[in-house]
């Protein structure tokens, strides 16, 4: 597997550019440097240019160069780094008979709407499956009945709605059994997989470098558990893991022991 990491996120001096910053070097440390790539991210905040996603420039020029990378890549790539839309550039891999699954705490679906832009990560799945041709041209829609989120709590009505609407399988953190995501991929119909962890769906009990915990997340054997049944038994093109941010890098430490649990659960699936 070759490893791709987005670096401090948006260029921005802000604490939480930083802090997800701070995670993705805490985690490249402990990864092999023959097989890694940093990508490094725009100066400044970006610009919304009038779309419904706030700091758009920034966030499609990241894309653009994730893609890039991936796109002439030997081998499966693990994109490591950045918050849930660091994923946006990868999904150049989901072709047609590839499964595209999440593992998260949140769906990734809020509603898009110029009047109130909102953050790519919080609408990173709407952006795939749904949205206006001008936004990311040059990336692929992901067919939404190719796609999988496991582990949501606390998420609105509205976006279940909208999940519902346009055929998407989504489970709740208490339905997402290894046993239940396997079936859901299966019935995909693929034969190959694309997984997206965001590390939101852990347990602050796990991992304190979370910018918005919420109780009552996975363990990490709970994760890893998930990982090798959304693989099981599939080609594994490539993997997203975004969502560190340590409060501050000293304490980045007592974090990794559960993220490289991930990582390792990924890198096995794609020698398999």
């Amino acid at each position: 597997m070759q490893f791709l990491v987005v670096g401090q996120w948006q260029g921005s001096a802000s604490s939480r550019a930083m802090r997800l910053g701070d995670g993705a070097q805490a985690v490249a440390a402990d990864l092999p440097r023959a097989a890694t790539t940093v990508v490094d991210v725009p100066a400044g905040a970006g610009d919304r240019l009038e779309t419904a996603v706030a700091r758009y420039t920034s966030v499609r020029s990241v894309a653009e160069r994730v893609a890039e990378e991936v796109g002439v890549a030997s081998e499966p790539v693990l994109v490591v780094g950045g918050d849930g839309s660091s994923v946006l550039g990868a999904t150049v891999l989901v072709r047609p008979g590839t499964a595209f699954v999440r593992i998260a705490g949140s769906s990734g679906y809020r509603a898009l709407n110029r009047a109130q832009p909102v953050a790519a990560e919080t609408a990173v799945l709407r952006l795939l499956v749904d949205r206006p041709d001008d936004l990311f041209p040059d990336l692929p829609v992901v067919d939404p009945a190719a796609v999988v989120v496991a582990g949501i709590r606390g998420t609105e009505d509205a976006e279940l709605a909208a999940l519902d609407r346009v055929g998407i399988t989504h489970l709740d953190v208490d339905d997402a059994t290894p046993d239940t995501l396997d079936a859901a991929v299966t019935a995909t119909g693929a034969d190959a997989v694309f997984v997206h962890v965001d590390l939101d769906v852990l347990d602050p009990s796990e991992v304190d470098g979370l910018l918005e915990p919420v109780p009552f997340g996975l363990d990490a054997a709970a994760l890893v558990a998930q990982i090798q049944a959304a693989t099981r038994g599939r080609r594994l093109v490539g993997a997203a893991l975004t969502g560190f941010a340590p409060v501050d890098p000293e304490r980045a430490v007592d974090d990794l022991g559960v993220i490289l649990r991930a990582v390792g659960a990924l890198t096995t699936a794609s020698r398999a």
